[in-house]
């Protein structure tokens, strides 16, 4: 079943919803992914993996928060960040206007995972679950629903354990979700080392390509079999 997409009703069709189906709110970031992926890479993952969740479930899918905070990559060209105080706020106030139209299931979905920009969604349900004790608010990043997945029994690919960001894994969803926006011609693996409890200005010198993982082991087979994963578990967690 399509997705139902509230931006694309109107303001009487959305006022007969009875009852008021979940809320699944797609959240990504302007950010940089190497020289081979786009920078809505997040982003369409986020939409992606909410409209086929959405369409499983009957629920409906808010319009995209594209913009998110980052920190390790804000220095890169192209990368755009919220004040960690102005994305808790923009979460507090979709689920103040939530609760006010009846909404009272709602779920964050972020594409983007990075810490400060997760724990300011979270400190925004928190407080509203403690003015609204029956409402429903879960905060995750999709990327929290892959633990488990077996990359080499999926598609035959033996992913490190420590790819990330911009690597196999997030390379494999592109190819699979938007092949014309991935350049695996300009894809090279790089393994960054952090050293510990550093807090640096430029942590962009750590992972200067963008990378942090193994891109040229993507495949769309495997990008296929991922996001399958994540939007099994995902409607998983909503029926719990």
């Amino acid at each position: 079943m399509p997705a139902l997409r509230l931006g694309e009703l109107t303001s009487s069709a959305f006022h007969a919803l009875d009852p008021k189906p979940p809320l699944l709110v797609p959240i990504g970031i302007v950010e940089e992914h190497g020289p081979h992926l786009p920078l809505d890479t997040d982003s369409i993952q986020a939409v992606a993996t909410c409209e086929e969740v959405a369409g499983r479930l009957d629920a409906l899918v808010a319009p995209l928060l594209a913009y998110g905070n980052s920190s390790s990559t804000r220095n890169f060209p192209g990368s755009f960040s919220l004040r960690f105080d102005t994305l808790r706020d923009v979460a507090r106030d979709l689920l103040a206007d939530c609760a006010r139209h009846g909404l009272s299931t709602v779920a964050f979905v972020s594409g983007h995972a990075g810490g400060a920009h997760m724990r300011a969604l979270k400190l925004a349900a928190e407080e509203h679950v403690a003015r609204h004790a029956e409402d429903r608010v879960f905060v995750l990043s999709d990327y929290e629903l892959l633990p488990g997945f077996d990359a080499k029994k999926a598609a035959g690919v033996d992913v490190p354990g420590w790819d990330g960001h911009a690597g196999a894994m997030e390379t494999s969803r592109m190819l699979a979700l938007r092949p014309d926006l991935v350049r695996m011609e300009l894809a090279r693996a790089h393994r960054p080392e952090f050293p510990d409890f550093l807090v640096e200005a430029h942590p962009e010198k750590r992972f200067p390509s963008g990378v942090m993982g193994d891109p040229t082991l993507a495949s769309a087979a495997l990008g296929r079999a991922a996001n399958r994963w994540i939007a099994d578990r995902l409607v998983e967690v909503l029926q719990q």
